[in-house]
């Protein structure tokens, strides 16, 4: 089993740089945790969007699913939630 954690922050405005520039920093740190499972056949993707019909544009997009769906081991995983 593999446990993952996805995480979503915002930065104060005057903080963004400082918050890119430690998460560039952890980004490096974290690749050479010894617990990290190294499955290159495995990928996470975090889209954000402000607007439903941004993310139902996105989804419809037929550019991606074509080309990748053929060559996945297994269906994807879409996880859809909504915060304020």
């Amino acid at each position: 089993m593999v446990y993952t954690i996805v995480v979503h922050l915002q930065a104060k405005p005057e903080h963004v740089e400082e918050v890119k520039g430690k998460l560039i920093e952890a980004a490096e740190v974290y690749r050479k945790d010894q617990e990290d499972p190294k499955d290159e056949t495995k990928f996470c993707i975090v889209e954000r969007y402000e607007k439903e019909s941004s993310q139902q544009y996105h989804l419809n997009n037929p550019t991606f699913d074509p080309f990748v769906v053929p060559k996945l081991a297994q269906p994807m995983d879409l996880t859809r939630w909504e915060e304020m």
